[in-house]
């Protein structure tokens, strides 16, 4: 049985694939509205990362991240069942980096589960100057429990 490190190791560059998109999608969606909203990606087995996003239909078009993260999840779930994936990813903006300590620092958070059972997630701090020019930090990267589940079908 491998360990997470040694499986990262061997998955890093389908992984870092599957990131590049999803941490430039957000960067590019707070520098033009200031926000988003989860949206995802998959990796095939041939490596062809394809980005993903979820709608909520109301009658004012109204959405938060409460109502549309669980939407990616499920459709990552779905996805996975249907059809062969290597892995899958999600971005959402946070207000807190596990174990950063005391105080809210917010951050794009790049959830990433490999179907060889690895989860990890990426942190990207980031902080607004009074300009409204966006700074982003440096990196955390941390293992974690699978939020997606997407191989765990029963």
């Amino acid at each position: 049985m491998s360990t997470q490190a040694e499986i990262y190791a061997a998955v890093k560059g389908e992984l870092g694939a599957l990131a590049r998109p999803l941490f430039e999608k957000s960067e590019q969606l707070l520098r033009e509205r200031g926000d988003f909203l989860p949206h995802a990606a998959v990796l095939s087995p041939d490596g062809k990362v394809s980005l993903l996003g979820a709608m909520c239909i109301t009658k004012d078009g109204f959405a938060n991240s409460w109502h549309i993260l669980p939407m990616v999840h499920d459709g990552l779930r779905s996805m996975a069942h249907e059809r062969a994936l290597a892995a899958v990813g999600v971005a959402e903006r946070v207000d807190a980096i596990p174990g950063a300590g005391a105080g809210a620092m917010r951050a794009v958070k790049v959830l990433l589960e490999h179907q060889r059972g690895l989860a990890i997630a990426f942190y990207m701090p980031f902080s607004t100057a009074e300009t409204g020019e966006f700074n982003f930090g440096k990196m955390v990267t941390l293992f974690t429990e699978s939020e997606v589940n997407a191989w765990n079908q029963g």
